[in-house]
């Protein structure tokens, strides 16, 4: 059973608790925007006529709103990328009717009913468009813009962390930042939380990273020390 009501339910409470905050609609970087829709950011690149997302967030009404207050226009993104498949980051799909939407492998098998999300009976939603499959490692090129996939598993099975243009980070639910520092998220939350610390190391070890982005506790332009206590 897919169970949105549920996971949304979670949210608003930690939302209330303060795990959850996220920052408001706006450009944080010249050719970067956060959205802000409920609980969750989702992030726009672009890059001359080049328009990517970084999720897609939770309410069509408030994306198509926070979009046009930000002057973007949702035809324009080319591409979205996933960084897992719960539904406050898969939300906003139908709003970009021209993307190509990009997804983790390994994080397939939570929309096909293979895998559950929660508690062996709770599934996430099924994805009505293809997805294009990304391994660890993979490139790929909109345009002038570079997108690199890292696995990143722990939070979902298939949770996936994306590198920019070489220097700006986006890891979804893989971790959160609390008082400048990145933290797991709140264990309810993640499948297997052995192995989402071993994803933080790991991303620990990656350099050249200028602005580190989250889906649910904002951003940070000094990875470094962010990172520096899991390394």
């Amino acid at each position: 059973m897919s169970c949105p009501i549920m996971w949304d339910g979670l949210l608003r409470i930690c939302e209330g608790l303060c795990i959850v905050k996220p920052v408001s609609s706006g450009q944080i970087a010249d050719i970067l925007y956060a959205v802000k829709t409920g609980p969750v950011n989702f992030f726009i690149y672009k890059n001359g006529d080049d328009c990517i997302a970084l999720d897609s967030g939770l309410s069509k009404p408030i994306i198509m709103r926070e979009l046009t207050v930000l002057g973007i226009n949702p035809a324009s993104v080319s591409s979205v990328f996933l960084s897992h498949t719960d539904f406050d980051h898969i939300g906003g799909l139908q709003v970009f009717p021209n993307a190509t939407i990009y997804l983790s492998h390994e994080e397939e098998q939570l929309i096909t009913g293979k895998t559950a999300r929660k508690s062996w009976c709770v599934y996430n939603k099924r994805l009505k468009r293809p997805c294009n499959l990304l391994k660890d490692g993979d490139i790929v090129k909109v345009g002038a813009v570079k997108i690199k996939a890292l696995e990143t598993p722990g939070h979902t099975v298939g949770s996936m962390s994306y590198i920019v243009d070489d220097k700006i980070l986006y890891v979804g639910d893989t971790f959160t930042f609390r008082e400048g520092f990145a933290q797991p998220v709140a264990r309810f939350l993640n499948m297997d939380r052995n192995k989402q610390v071993k994803s933080m190391r790991r991303l620990a070890t990656v350099e050249g990273i200028q602005l580190a982005l989250t889906g649910h506790r904002g951003y940070t332009c000094e990875y470094g020390k962010a990172m520096e206590h899991w390394r």
